[in-house]
Order: structure tokens, then sequence, then C-alpha cells
């Protein structure tokens, strides 16, 4: 019965080690995810004492395979390779997949801050528009028509009162 080796990782999200995981041939066919960490299990089919919330098994990993697992805690994702299983999903392995996971991390965080700048934007949008529909009102209830001109982001208005 081999030993499981844990080796401490980086990384912290889930969406970006599962994407990684696919990248190196782990789709979510081969892969389970579980909000629970459920135990591994060992070549003999025997339930070990460690536990993952991530989970390629056995079947996936090669023949006389044991489950590699990622369990999540705060500080990241801890690995759990068998001993046999090391020298092909050890250290070098858990390198390539942080250089996969480095590379969405970096697209997600693009992504996310795309998605708020947009979201700032929209909400600065609707602020102008609010301010601007304010004073069309305030000035029909003042008599004033109002006079609109844009200049590339600027929105000027103009209130004209005729007078005889």
């Amino acid at each position: 019965m081999s030993a499981y080796i844990t080796l401490m990782t980086p990384m912290v999200d889930r969406e970006c080690l599962l994407a990684a995981l696919a990248d190196l041939g782990f789709d979510h066919t081969r892969v389970e995810v579980h909000e629970t960490p459920v135990n591994l299990v060992g070549y003999r089919g025997d339930r070990r004492t460690q536990a993952a919330n991530i989970v390629i098994r056995r079947q996936h990993v090669g023949s006389a395979s044991n489950d590699v697992g990622f369990l999540h805690t705060p500080t990241g994702y801890q690995a759990y390779v068998s001993g046999y299983d090391h020298p092909r999903y050890g250290t070098g392995w858990i390198g390539q997949l942080k250089g996969r996971y480095d590379g969405h991390w970096t697209a997600k965080q693009e992504r996310l801050a795309e998605e708020e700048r947009r979201r700032v934007e929209e909400e600065r949008r609707r602020l102008v528009e609010a301010q601007r529909q304010s004073v069309y009102e305030r000035a029909k209830k003042m008599g004033y028509r109002v006079k609109e001109t844009k200049q590339g982001d600027t929105i000027r208005l103009e209130l004209v009162k005729r007078t005889y």
C-alpha cells in the first residue's frame, strides 16, 4: 500500500484548477468535484484516510494507481499523490498544473476586471441619464426649454426661456 504524499499548492480558485486539470487531460468526465471532501481510494479499492474535494479516480490515473486528490484549504488546494504515483504526478506534474493554473487565473482576473469596468461604466451612464432627466423635468416645471449638445463624452444642457 503506497503512502500519500501531501503537496501544498498556491492554487486557491476551483474554477481555474479544474480548467488547468482539463488542459492536462483530466476534463470534467475524469474529475469528481465535491463540496464536502470524500475519501480517496487506493489501488486495491481500499478507502484511505485522506479526503479531497477534487478527485481524479485511480482508473483515470493509471492501471495500478491510487486516486489523486486536491483538498480545499484556506491557503490553497493541498494535493494528495501516492508514493507510487509521485514520479508521474508529483512535483513536476504539479509544476505543469500550476503553470496552466496561472494562465487561467490571469485570464479570469482580466475578465473580472473588464466586467467590473463595464459595471462601473453602466452605473455612471445610469447616473448621468437620471441627472439629465431630472434637469429636463425641473426645467419644464419652471418654464424653460432645454437645449442639449453633445461633444464627445460631454453633454451640455442649456436652459432657454423666451421672454417677450
